[in-house]
Formats: structure tokens, sequence, C-alpha cells
């Protein structure tokens, strides 16, 4: 480890999107603005069902006082049926609930606290750009299995063969995201069985991220490996309200797991901050409660952006089942150039996304286009500027 005078000097990593941030910031004011479409955020506001406090709220008195570590009893309680119901898992109990600082609080003290430092997470890639950062702050090595654009292409593959020349003897834990960030792609039941089998098999934890459970486009729905014969003991099911609430300010997320696990891992939420954010947890509070008026609301804002994109796209692109996201395919004009060439081509274009690289080493050549971070107009002009890409 560096010593305090190693790092006298160091510097932010000047990476790819603060280099597209100020690329942005600069040509905001030209006569062709940007479309900015590089970050999987939404372009609503914090729907106000959560600023509006509910008839009686006892667990909103006394702020200012420390909680319970493993997130407010009422959150805990109120999550409860949403998981038995929604995710057909066999929770029936608030100890087997985690509040977390988003999802990706409950990814890091799930891999800090069930993983020893060097095990191997196998990740069903491309991933999330920032699970990289989560993994290493949790000392644990993240090993990258190509999968997702294959599966858009052979839904009936073989999914073994594709992740086991990828497991090693360090390999301790699998990770995916479905409906995945960023290619869109949706794991059917079939593909989870298949999952959950290799899981067993090789005694794996399983972390599953499950962030964009309320946006699914195609009519297969959701389904949440945990739920699967088997599977719940090993399976650290994650979830978001970043997604289902258009609150990513609020930093707030769950993870659903036996009692145990759940023991296991809340040292690690305690090691972080002590507790979540007690006044976000109400906000959540407050959410749940009003769901079939927020989570409806959102999903139709977000289709008319997808439907948008669409309509407008002319760039090849995998068919997206769910999430916020098309995943274009650039192979044949961007393989090999590097960032700054790549920020010359969105620049030119007026149109910003983020480059596939950073979603996965298997894909430069690639990028992310989302549709929910600017009004249908704009995501519909920058459809059309993407040809130019």
């Amino acid at each position: 480890m560096p010593r305090p005078a190693a790092l006298r000097e160091r510097r932010l990593r000047h990476n790819v999107f603060l280099r597209i941030g100020e690329e942005i910031q600069r040509r905001a004011g030209g006569a062709r603005p940007p479309v900015a479409l590089h970050v999987g955020d939404t372009w609503l506001d914090l729907p106000p069902e959560l600023n509006a406090p509910l008839p009686e709220e006892p667990w909103a008195e006394r702020l200012s006082r420390y909680g319970d570590t493993r997130g407010e009893i009422e959150l805990r309680r109120r999550l409860v049926p949403k998981l038995a119901e929604r995710n057909r898992l066999p929770v029936s109990d608030p100890a087997e609930v985690q509040i977390t600082l988003g999802a990706t609080g409950a990814l890091f003290i799930g891999m800090r606290r069930l993983l020893a430092p060097g095990d191997e997470v196998l990740v069903l890639s491309p991933q999330w750009t920032i699970l990289r950062a989560v993994a290493r702050a949790a000392g644990v090595r993240m090993v990258e299995a190509p999968f997702f654009h294959r599966l858009a292409a052979e839904p009936g593959g073989d999914l073994a063969a594709w992740i086991e020349p990828h497991l090693t003897e360090r390999t301790r834990a699998l990770y995916f995201n479905s409906p995945n960030n960023p290619t869109g792609v949706l794991l059917h039941r079939r593909h989870l069985e298949r999952l959950a089998d290799l899981a067993r098999a090789r005694d794996l934890w399983v972390l599953s991220d499950e962030a964009y459970e309320d946006f699914v486009w195609s009519d297969a729905g959701h389904v949440s490996i945990g739920s699967l014969p088997g599977m719940f003991e090993r399976t650290v099911s994650i979830y978001s309200f970043s997604k289902s609430y258009a609150g990513a300010g609020l930093r707030l997320g769950y993870a659903a797991a036996p009692a145990g696990v759940i023991a296991a891992i809340n040292p690690g939420q305690v090691g972080v901050s002590y507790e979540p954010n007690r006044p976000a947890q109400v906000m959540g509070i407050r959410g749940l409660a009003r769901r079939e008026a927020v989570v409806p609301r959102l999903r139709a804002a977000y289709r008319e952006g997808l439907d948008a994109a669409l309509a407008n796209i002319r760039v090849p692109h995998l068919e997206p089942e769910g999430a916020w996201y098309l995943f274009l395919d650039l192979r044949d004009r961007w393989t090999g150039l590097d960032d700054t060439a790549k920020l010359e081509r969105m620049a030119a274009a007026g149109v910003f996304v983020s480059p596939g690289e950073a979603f996965g080493a298997a894909y430069d050549g690639w990028a992310r286009f989302c549709f929910t971070s600017e009004l249908p107009d704009l995501v519909a002009e920058a459809a059309r500027r993407a040809a130019d890409l």
C-alpha cells in the first residue's frame, strides 16, 4: 500500500466520462447544442409522492437520531410483501432485508463480507461501468465473461459453454444484471435456470443485480433467480430506488437474502456509514405506499423515450427487452479508435453516448445510448444524429 508521501501529487483519473462532460459543457452554448445520453439517468424530477407525507408517519420523527443499521423497520416491513409477491422470493421477515446506500452499497458490502481478498467474481459482460471500482474497493478480482451480445444473437445457446472457460479455482461468486445495463438484454427463466445449475454445481454465491426490474418491455416479465429451487440461500438479490422511483440522488437500495446472510453482510454497512440515510428511507416508505401511482407513470414516460429512439435510430443495435438503453454496434467504424477520436466523432454528430469498452474489455466498437436521460423529442433527435457517429 502507498505511504502518505507517495500520494501527495495524485490526481483524479481523467476518464472518458469526465472528458465527455467537459466537452458537453464547452459546446452547450452553441447553435447546435449536443444531446447528452452518456449517463444512465432520468429526465424526470423526483416524484412528488416521495415528498408528500403519508397521513401518519411516526417513523419520520426524530430523524436527527441514529436508527437501525439494517434500515428502518417500517421500510423493511413494507419490502417483505413486495419481495414475496413480486419477486417470488421466500422472504417472510424484515430480518431478511438490508437497506443500503444504493444498489452500489449492497454490491460492495456483499462482496466485502461474503468473499475473501483475491477471490474472483465471474461477471456476465458487458456490465455496469462502476462494478469494477466496487470490486476493487472490496478487494476481489472481477473476471469478465463476454455474454449478453451472444445471448441476444443466440437465445438458445449453450450458456455454460460461454461461461465455464472463465471459471477458475478462485471463482467464488457469479454476478449479473438483468435486465442488463448496457445492452437491454433480459435473462428469461430458462436462462436463469441454467445459471442456477452452474451456481449450485460450483457452490457459488450469486449477486443478482435487479435494479431495472420494473422496466421490462417484452412480455417475458422479470424473474428473480433467488426464487428458483435451491437458490435463495446462495443469492443476494439487489434492488434500487434509483431506477424504480427516479430517485438516484437518494442513494437508497436494498438487498434480500436469508437472515444469516443479512447478518453476515450487515457489518459492512456499519463500517461504511453505520446506517443508511434515514430521511431517504422515509421517502422510500412513501414511494412504496404509492407504488401503483409512481411506477406506471415512470414506465409510460420511459416507454415514450424507447419508442422515439427505435423510430429514429438507423444504427445497428441490440433490441432491448428491458432497462433504459440501446446498445449500438459501431464496430465497423469505431473499433480501434482511441477516446479522443471517439469524442471527436460524438462532438461532430452532436450526440454523446458511452463508449462500449467502459462496460467490458470485449466491447470496443460498441456504444450505449440512454433513452431516459432526455425528453423523448430530444431522444428522437439524438437517434437521428447517431447515424453520423
